[in-house]
């Protein structure tokens, strides 16, 4: 039973949701440094991690619609917020121990799934609680996974100088096991007053809303945008490690210095996107780095080459922003569910990217640059084309 205005408790600092956040995307931060030793200790071809990682994505993709009708049909999130932590722990920490590639993949994907849980939860209590201040939680609680994205790489870097990767995963998990106990000392404030409980309409709707000519194109638009964030991804840190020569910890701050561009980016993105409309800012952006993983496969710079990545995978993820907001402006209610489903989008479809990276990758690591710039383009010509077939639709900012 949701709590009344007079016996509601204290609402939890935001910054509590921000280190949150933080906590349950450090071992998937820590992953992507990981991969060139997890390469050499399984005698994996890029086209195998391609794989995992596409299916890590698609595994993990399975708790967000139920992770965002809960939070928008149920009252008492403490103990759910806490379930999250522990399958963070478990699963990652079973992960660490897996013998094989396939053992892995599994243990990888399920843990994700309790990572992923967090966000169309996290998010959507955020927003029902402080609804006047929608951009501004939003933006604090996506500071939690930047510092992990940004963080996790470069410590975990420097720790497989001592340890290797299964300890290295092991020790990923620490952090949400902190936090997982503040949250469980806490459970009893994050209640939050919803009006109704989930029903098959709520999904309905959705499906009549999304499979619209307008929401065909927003998802489209999507999935093939996250294809080129993956393909990129999914190659970049065996590309740094094995053909630019880089160490492990000079991969992790290079990674680091990728996603903590996008992250600078993506204020100043949705500032302009709310002033010039989503489509436009979006399809300018990813056109304007494209170009780069066309030559990347062409230069000899070790050092030219890193930079290039960094602006491409800075300019893709900083966009997210953007992408995110033309879905919650499309759909205009039902916050988690919708940032849920979008996020199944993105990471759903968009994990055969990885699988083509992979694959390009077993020719030449650098090819997977380039397939992502293609993606990039089309996703951008998407945008453009249903700016003229759809020129006032609910995905622009309003007046």
């Amino acid at each position: 039973m949701a709590a009344t205005d007079a016996t509601a408790k204290p609402r939890l600092p935001i910054l509590a949701f921000c280190a949150g956040h933080m906590a349950v995307d450090w071992p998937h931060g820590a992953f992507w440094i990981l991969v060139p030793a997890i390469a050499l200790s399984m005698d994996l071809a890029p086209s195998d991690f391609g794989l995992m990682i596409s299916l890590v994505m698609v595994g993990s993709t399975l708790s967000l619609i139920p992770a965002g009708m809960i939070s928008d049909h149920t009252s008492r999130r403490g103990p759910i917020f806490v379930g999250t932590f522990i399958w963070v722990v478990v699963g990652y920490g079973l992960a660490s121990l897996a013998p094989g590639f396939w053992t892995l993949t599994i243990m990888l994907a399920v843990a994700g799934m309790g990572t992923s849980a967090w966000h169309p939860l996290a998010t959507g209590t955020l927003t029902q609680t402080m609804p006047g201040q929608r951009a501004r939680v939003l933006g604090i609680h996506a500071m939690g996974g930047t510092l992990a994205e940004v963080f996790a790489p470069v410590l975990t870097g420097a720790l497989l100088a001592f340890v290797d990767w299964r300890e290295g995963l092991a020790l990923a998990v620490v952090p949400a096991l902190f936090v997982g106990i503040f949250f469980f000392v806490v459970r009893e404030r994050l209640t939050v007053k919803v009006e109704n409980k989930a029903s098959m309409l709520d999904l309905k709707e959705m499906w009549k809303s999304w499979s619209s000519r307008t929401g065909l194109a927003l998802v489209g638009m999507i999935s093939i945008y996250n294809m080129a964030v993956t393909a990129t991804l999914a190659m970049a840190t065996l590309y740094i490690v094995n053909d630019l020569g880089f160490s492990e910890f000079w991969a992790g701050i290079a990674f680091a210095t990728m996603i903590l561009a996008g992250a600078l980016l993506q204020p100043v993105m949705g500032h302009l996107s709310d002033r010039l409309g989503r489509r436009k800012i979006f399809a300018v952006a990813l056109l304007s780095v494209a170009p780069l993983g066309f030559i990347i496969p062409f230069l000899s710079s070790p050092l030219i080459a890193m930079a290039f990545l960094v602006l491409m995978v800075g300019a893709f993820y900083g966009v997210r922003s953007v992408v995110l907001a033309s879905a919650v402006d499309f759909a205009g209610k039902r916050e988690g569910t919708t940032l849920g489903l979008t996020f199944v989008i993105m990471d759903g479809v968009g994990a055969i990217g990885a699988i083509m990276g992979g694959v390009v990758g077993d020719f030449d690591l650098s090819y997977a640059f380039a397939l992502g710039s293609v993606f990039a383009v089309i996703a951008a010509v998407i945008a453009l084309a249903s700016t003229l077939a759809f020129p006032v639709i609910s995905t622009e900012p309003a007046e």
